[in-house]
């Protein structure tokens, strides 16, 4: 699944997130993405890596660490 390219929208339930939180991270640069064509895309290496360097974790995991 490393070359998986997700959309907004699944990167949003993957993330536990709204995609308005995900385009308000685009337009701050604070998650690595692509735009191809007129859309936005996230690779899923990427975006794991990133989550390990941010210590970002899903809404629901932050109560459980």
């Amino acid at each position: 699944m490393e070359d998986h390219l997700l959309t907004i929208e699944e990167l949003a339930k993957y993330l536990q997130v709204s995609t308005k939180t995900v385009y308000r991270m685009i337009h701050r640069k604070q998650i690595p993405c692509y735009k191809i064509a007129n859309q936005w895309r996230f690779k899923w290496d990427v975006i794991q890596q990133w989550m390990e360097k941010s210590n970002f974790r899903p809404p629901d995991q932050e109560s459980r660490s």
